[in-house]
C-alpha cells in the first residue's frame, strides 16, 4: 500500500468527522434570527442528555440545550447572546475565554477538566470537549459538549484511597507476623532455655546464679506479656472490637498507680521515676487506654535510659487540653528514626541500654489511642540528649 493512501479506519474517521461538521452547520443554518432553532434539531440536542453549546467567534452562545441550561441554572433566553464566562464566577472567566479564543484561532480540539461552581449549583468536576467549525461563508464557530465526571472522579479517588489502605493493611499484616514470629517466639525460647538450665543444674548452681537466672526469666516474661497485650489491643483496635469509654479522670489519682506498675522495672536499672505535676487536673479520657499509653511510654523510656538515670512525668493544663510529657535523660533518638517511630511498617529496631529489644508496636498503639481521643502525640529528642514524649488529651467531652 502506498504511503499517501488512507487506511480503512482513517477513512471512517474522516467520514464521521464530515458528518459531525455537516450536522453542526445544519444546526447553524437553521437558526432563525440567530435566536430560534428548528424544533427537530432542538429535540435531538435535548435528548443528548449532556450539556451542548454552540458559540460564535466572540464566544457568545448561539445554541444551548436543556441540559446546559440546567447545569448553569439559567433559562435559554438568559444564556443566548452571552459568553459562558458571564455566567460563572469572575475568577473563572479568564480561563473560559482564553481556551475559546485558542480553539477558534488554531482549530485544535481542546479537552479540559476542571471544577465548576456556578451560582446556585454545587461544585462539579466537568470535562469539556471543544472544536472549531467554519461554514461556507468563512464564519468560525465553536461547538462544545460537557460531561459531568464528578462521580467518576469520586470513584477514582476512592480507588486510590482503597489502594493506599490496602498497602497499609499489608504492611500491618507483615509487621504483625514478624512480631509474632520473632519478638514473641524468641523470649519464649530464652525462658525455656534458662528454665532447662536451672532444672538440669540445680545442685551445681550457686544461689546468686540461680537468682540471676530467675530474674532473667521474670524480666523476659513481663516484657513478653506487655508485647502480647499490645498485640491483642492493636488487633482489637484495627477490627473495631476495642471499647472506647471516655469519662472524667483526675490525673493525680491515676498517675501514681500507673507509675507503680513500672517501679520494679525502673529499680532493676536504678532509674528514678517521678511524677512532677502539682496541679489537680481532670481530663476526659478512657482510663484503660490512658493506662496503656502511659505504660508503653514509661517502659519505652526505661528501656532507653542508662543505669542510674531519671524519668520525669509531668502534666500541664493548656486551654482545652492537658499536655502530658514523659522525659528521660537517656540515649536520645536521631533524626532518621524520629520520622519512623509511630509507623508500624517501619523495620527499624533499636536495642535498649541493657540490650532490651522492642518491636515498636507500643508506640504505634499509643498513637492509635491518643488519636482516638482526638489528641496528638509527638517526640522531641536529640541523639545522646534524652527524649521528651508528649501527648495531649481533652479536658472535657466536647473534643471527643
Amino acid at each position: 500500500m502506498e504511503k499517501d493512501k488512507l487506511t480503512y479506519q482513517e477513512l471512517l474517521d474522516q467520514i464521521a468527522e464530515l458528518k459531525e461538521q455537516n450536522e453542526i452547520l445544519s444546526l447553524q443554518s437553521s437558526i432563525q434570527n440567530e435566536e430560534e432553532l428548528d424544533y427537530d434539531y432542538m429535540t435531538i440536542l435535548n435528548n443528548i442528555g449532556d450539556p451542548v453549546f454552540l458559540k460564535d467567534e466572540q464566544s457568545k452562545l448561539l445554541i444551548v440545550n436543556d441540559a446546559f441550561c440546567e447545569m448553569i441554572g439559567r433559562s435559554k433566553a438568559d444564556a443566548i447572546g452571552k459568553t459562558l464566562a458571564e455566567v460563572v464566577p469572575p475568577e473563572e472567566q479568564e480561563s473560559f475565554l482564553k481556551i475559546d479564543k485558542q480553539v477558534i484561532a488554531d482549530g485544535v480540539e481542546n479537552i479540559n477538566e476542571e471544577s465548576l461552581t456556578i451560582s446556585g449549583v454545587a461544585t462539579r468536576i466537568i470535562s469539556t470537549r471543544k472544536r472549531r467549525f467554519i461554514d461556507s461563508d468563512g464564519k468560525k464557530f465553536l461547538v462544545g459538549v460537557i460531561h459531568d465526571i464528578t462521580e467518576r472522579k469520586k470513584a477514582e479517588n476512592a480507588l486510590k484511597e482503597s489502594k493506599k489502605q490496602l498497602i497499609e493493611l499489608n504492611a500491618t499484616k507483615d509487621k504483625l507476623f514478624s512480631i509474632i514470629a520473632h519478638d514473641l517466639r524468641n523470649p519464649f525460647n530464652n525462658i525455656i532455655g534458662i528454665s532447662e538450665l536451672l532444672t538440669e543444674n540445680t545442685e551445681d548452681l550457686e544461689t546468686t546464679e540461680t537468682k540471676e537466672y530467675i530474674n532473667i526469666i521474670k524480666s523476659q516474661a513481663k516484657d513478653t506479656l506487655i508485647l502480647l497485650d499490645n498485640l491483642l489491643n492493636w488487633a482489637q483496635s484495627q477490627t473495631g472490637q476495642i471499647s472506647f469509654n471516655p469519662g472524667k479522670i483526675i490525673l493525680s489519682d491515676v498517675m501514681p498507680k500507673i507509675i507503680k506498675l513500672n517501679t520494679s522495672l525502673s529499680k532493676s536499672k536504678n532509674i528514678s521515676l517521678n511524677y512532677c505535676s502539682l496541679e489537680k487536673i481532670e481530663v476526659y479520657a478512657d482510663e484503660n487506654m490512658l493506662r496503656t499509653i502511659m505504660r508503653n511510654l514509661i517502659s519505652n523510656a526505661i528501656k532507653f535510659t542508662k543505669l542510674g538515670g531519671y524519668i520525669n512525668i509531668n502534666a500541664v493544663s493548656r486551654q482545652e487540653h492537658v499536655e502530658i510529657s514523659i522525659s528521660d535523660n537517656g540515649i536520645g533518638i536521631n533524626k532518621e528514626k524520629l520520622t519512623e517511630l509511630f509507623n508500624i511498617s517501619s523495620n527499624i529496631t533499636t536495642y535498649g541500654t541493657a540490650n532490651e529489644k522492642g518491636s515498636g508496636l507500643g508506640l504505634v498503639l499509643c498513637k492509635e489511642f491518643v488519636e482516638k481521643h482526638k489528641g496528638k502525640i509527638w517526640v522531641e529528642s536529640e541523639d545522646g540528649k534524652g527524649s521528651d514524649f508528649k501527648f495531649i488529651l481533652p479536658l472535657n467531652n466536647s473534643y471527643v
